[in-house]
């Protein structure tokens, strides 16, 4: 357990910070929450408003919705305790987290990102810090068995990560599902989701690089096969989600701007 910290208190008790919270009560951390819902069998013990379980806690962490971000900081900023610290965990973007640094004391505020889905790994998941209390963050659980990654002293630039990982997270999740309804719209789906499977056991960091270079090369061409594609897709009578994308950055690069760390030649 942290000697650090005496007590922590976590604002909103979804699933996501449910298992947090257990995951840190089982290494011996004092834990509470506040949750206006009021969810029934909660994992620690509710307390009835916010003020009060804010008020001695060494730290505080917001895991809601960016909507409730805000208006949970503006609640409880006033009863922190000096030198207490506020974690917020919502994914949101670099604007909104330094708001939210601006509303509570100098040093205090902490931008943390969730790096990954949170079930699996409850309070082990990769967060990555950054703000004026970032490197307090990281000191006070030191002695716990977390997964913490400390980015720098300006709130957002955590925000950011996750933000980026997410378009690659996320565009992978559509592109497999577009080639699915695409492979379904002609029949081919039993053998499509093999296809998919194969591709992604036997990719690696070269995969990744064939990508950047092969587009950076061969831009034109990549760009007549898609044009294939669309024609075929055309005739099965589907409409793609993600080919205007495809071919907008073919086109991008067909017109000179270069594809980050490719080979030229």
């Amino acid at each position: 357990s942290s000697d650090l910290i005496r007590k922590l208190t976590i604002l909103g008790l979804g699933e996501a910070s449910s298992l947090i919270a257990k995951g840190l009560a089982n290494q011996g951390v004092e834990v509470v929450a506040f949750d206006p819902a009021k969810p029934k069998n909660p994992v620690v013990t509710l307390i009835e408003t916010a003020a009060e379980a804010v008020a001695d806690a060494d730290v505080v962490l917001s895991l809601n919705s960016a909507s409730l971000s805000i208006k949970f900081a503006q609640q409880v900023a006033p009863h922190l305790k000096p030198g207490a610290i506020y974690g917020d965990l919502n994914t949101g973007t670099p604007a909104l987290k330094k708001r939210l640094a601006e509303l509570v004391s100098a040093g205090s505020f902490v931008d943390v990102a969730v790096m990954k889905p949170v079930q699996g790994l409850a309070e082990k998941v990769p967060l990555s810090v950054a703000g004026e209390g970032a490197k307090k963050f990281v000191e006070l659980f030191e002695g716990l068995d977390m997964n913490i990654t400390y980015v720098s002293d300006v709130a957002g630039e955590a925000a950011a990560r996750e933000l980026i990982s997410s378009i690659l997270s996320k565009g992978m999740a559509a592109l497999v599902i577009d080639t699915l309804w695409a492979a379904k719209s002609m029949d081919l789906q039993d053998w499509a989701i093999d296809e998919i499977n194969r591709e992604f056991d036997s990719n690696s960091a070269a995969t990744v690089q064939g990508y950047l270079d092969g587009t950076q090369q061969q831009p034109k061409r990549q760009s007549v096969e898609i044009a294939e594609v669309v024609e075929m897709l055309s005739d099965a009578g589907y409409e793609s989600t993600m080919i205007r994308g495809i071919e907008l950055t073919l086109s991008r690069v067909i017109h000179g701007v270069r594809v980050p760390f490719a080979e030229l030649d």
